[in-house]
């Protein structure tokens, strides 16, 4: 009895210094001297001075609070349950024609925000910021608030250096927007940008007090919906022990005049990837997020410590896929099994990317890991990939291309996944693409680091992504915290876009297919309508481009042959498609073109495109010659004849304008004819694809009840 009374006593009193110094007014005054006083310090600060701070406060996920929990709310308070209900009918009106773009497609800025070191007005100790001017001493393990102040840091510690060249690069090729904890941070910000010889000229800063720097995880996640191709941004639920950054995205979306539609799903950036036509590529991860009852921080004066967590109903899978097919208007929801070695968030952005549309690259583990859980997992999810069809109008397997784990400086590998998850967590897939750049990780500079592996895996990797300026930068310093370039920077998507989307041919052998022209697609949109889309091509080795014009096939597809030799034993075509909308916009595929292009390899003696670095698996190549199909509209049977015999088993597929396979199916080797049962489709159009990947033949069918 007497222990239970001197506990409540010790909460008491507690409760009643919170109260008493978090209500203490700190005079704007005081703040300005101490931040003053630490910008001094920091200009002489040695460049690992700040190193234990960052990898313990600054970590991609924030540490667990595990405070006693006193008064602990069972229901969250009358204010928050408002804002409960205004947020599930916001969700709820989702616009139902949203459109999400790739990252590879074109960015009118790319949102990062600045390092910042926090300390307490009482002491002036390491402290992490919870809430605005509100926080906890690093030292302390009370977690009881008292008033903090933070200062952008502008030391040259490897992380400012980091940060520096990351802002410089951006805005070399597109907007910088950089959110600040104050406005008066930007004195110093571009006072140290200019220093180290990189002043900012092409920028925007945003003023938005927050607790760290991921913001790929907390930023907005930017979509397309209505005639005008408006941008929206879907504000997804952060990690509750940051509840300032989770408020990143609807405060940049109000600022920057654009509708945020904010919802209750955990889901960080990081484990966001998407291909711009509907399909997304997520990991486990969002399940465990939504399966607890803890959510976000909030400022509660009536609590011992200050502040307090939101109790939520968790969520199934079920509900899960069906929140995120709602949210973000999805054709298809991938949800891969997550890796338990990549630094703790289990993101898909840990080993993998899209360099297009159609095509991924991933990790590729050493032979002395390969037997590893992680290596496996990685092998067995993008075979799971690679064995899917690209989203409509495409709907061909996608390609993968393979760049190695980044080793050690020595050059050697990781004694355990432990040692790996602890202490480095490198990718080199965690980059961020700015339109005809790419802001690139690396682990190595001019005096330290496996310069031949990082070289070599550049090298892979520019082939991979044709004619992008890779932009390095040495993220040593992020080793084992989890993350990368990609996780602390977001795109913002340009305006009157035009989609231009593409699956490319890599490789024919003539022989097996005497053919004098490939049939070449692409699907080209914009608000205003398309006024030309051209076919840019040239012989390896020449220096002018040859020019054809694409013409309409269906809807917003466009079509053209283009003509080879087939009696060539190997040939090397290099080819680009650019389109231009009828209000005067232009954009080319692949994005930096002419810089940038395809490769296609053809010929009597070709038995793949050596040339397209990393290529995991040959295209099954099937010529068709086929008539179209009758009757046209179509009810029940529809009937499609070859011009001669299969030599081979030909696959084929019914898919609708969202990309689903509703029937699929083989022709059989020594057949001529194909009788197609359609009387379970609902009326309308769908596209019919026969053999799998390059040179493939589609033809269009109508369907009327």
């Amino acid at each position: 009895m007497k222990n239970t009374i001197a506990i409540c006593l010790a909460f008491f009193i507690i409760a009643l210094t919170n109260n008493s110094f978090s209500q203490e007014k700190v005079s704007k005054e005081k703040i300005n001297t101490l931040k003053k006083a630490t910008l001094e310090e920091m200009k002489t600060a040695p460049s690992n001075a700040y190193n234990e701070y960052y990898k313990n406060v600054h970590s991609r996920v924030p540490k667990k609070i595990d405070r006693t929990p006193i008064n602990k709310k069972q229901k969250v308070s009358p204010t928050k349950e408002d804002s409960k209900k205004n947020i599930q009918k916001a969700a709820l009106e989702v616009p139902n024609d949203m459109i999400y773009p790739g990252e590879f497609d074109e960015v009118q800025a790319i949102l990062m925000t600045w390092p910042y070191i926090t300390r307490t007005v009482a002491d002036n100790s390491y402290a992490e910021q919870l809430f605005d001017g509100q926080g906890f001493s690093y030292y302390s393990s009370s977690y009881v608030l008292e008033p903090v102040y933070s200062t952008p840091d502008v030391s040259n510690s490897e992380t400012t250096r980091l940060f520096r060249k990351l802002a410089d690069g951006i805005q070399k090729n597109t907007t910088v927007w950089i959110n600040i904890w104050a406005w008066e941070d930007s004195t110093a910000i571009k006072q140290h940008m200019e220093t180290y010889g990189t002043p900012l000229t092409n920028y925007r800063f945003f003023e938005n007090p927050g607790n760290s720097f991921w913001y790929r995880d907390c930023g907005p996640v930017a979509f397309y919906f209505g005639e005008e191709d408006s941008i929206g941004f879907m504000d997804f639920e952060y990690y509750r022990g940051r509840p300032l950054d989770d408020l990143i995205g609807k405060n940049i979306g109000e600022q920057a005049g654009y509708p945020v539609f904010t919802n209750t799903i955990e889901y960080e950036g990081g484990n966001i990837l998407v291909d711009g036509l509907g399909s997304l590529f997520t990991s486990s991860a969002v399940y465990e997020l939504n399966q607890d009852n803890y959510g976000l921080y909030y400022l509660d004066p009536n609590d011992p410590y200050g502040w307090n967590y939101e109790i939520k109903t968790p969520l199934t899978k079920t509900q899960v896929v069906d929140s995120l097919v709602h949210l973000m208007n999805l054709s298809r929801c991938i949800i891969l099994p997550k890796l338990l070695y990549d630094g703790g968030t289990g993101h898909i952005d840990l080993y993998t990317d899209m360099v297009d549309e159609c095509t991924f690259v991933s990790t590729k583990h050493p032979d002395a890991m390969a037997n590893l859980s992680d290596a496996i997992k990685v092998e067995q999810n993008m075979d799971s990939i690679t064995s899917l069809y690209a989203s409509a109008p495409f709907a061909l397997k996608y390609y993968n291309t393979r760049i190695p784990l980044p080793a050690k400086d020595n050059g050697s590998w990781y004694s355990s996944q432990i040692e790996y998850n602890n202490q480095y967590t490198r990718s080199f897939s965690n980059h961020t693409f700015v339109n005809n750049a790419i802001m690139q990780p690396v682990f190595y500079n001019a005096s330290s680091g496996d310069v031949q592996g990082n070289e070599e895996a550049l090298e892979k990797m520019k082939q991979a992504y044709s004619g992008y300026e890779f932009v390095e930068i040495d993220v040593r310093d992020f080793d084992g915290y989890g993350g990368a370039i990609h996780c602390i920077t977001k795109q913002i998507p340009a305006e009157n876009p035009i989609r231009l989307y593409h699956y490319p041919i890599r490789w024919l052998n003539t022989l097996e297919n005497n053919q004098t022209n490939i049939w070449l697609t692409t699907l080209a949109q914009n608000k205003s309508g398309i006024a030309s889309v051209e076919l840019f091509f040239r012989k390896k080795g020449e220096e002018n481009w040859e020019q054809l014009n694409m013409a309409p096939y269906d809807g917003n597809i466009y079509e053209v042959l283009l003509p080879i030799d087939p009696s060539k034993e190997r040939d090397t075509i290099e080819y680009y498609i650019s389109a231009t909308s009828n209000n005067g916009k232009t954009i080319t595929k692949p994005f930096p073109a002419p810089k940038g292009f395809y490769t296609f390899i053809y010929g009597t003696q070709v038995e793949g495109n050596s040339d397209y670095i990393g290529l995991d698996r040959k295209e099954d190549i099937t010529s068709l010659s086929l008539k179209d199909f009758y009757p046209l509209p179509a009810k029940d049977i529809t009937t499609i004849e070859m011009t001669k015999a299969a030599k081979t088993n030909i696959p084929f597929k019914v898919i609708n304008l969202k990309g689903q396979v509703l029937i699929s199916g083989e022709i059989n080797k020594g057949e001529s004819l194909l009788q197609l049962n359609v009387s379970n489709l609902n009326s309308g159009s769908y596209w019919v694809i026969f053999g799998d990947n390059t040179n493939v033949t589609i033809k269009k069918i109508i369907v009327v009840k």
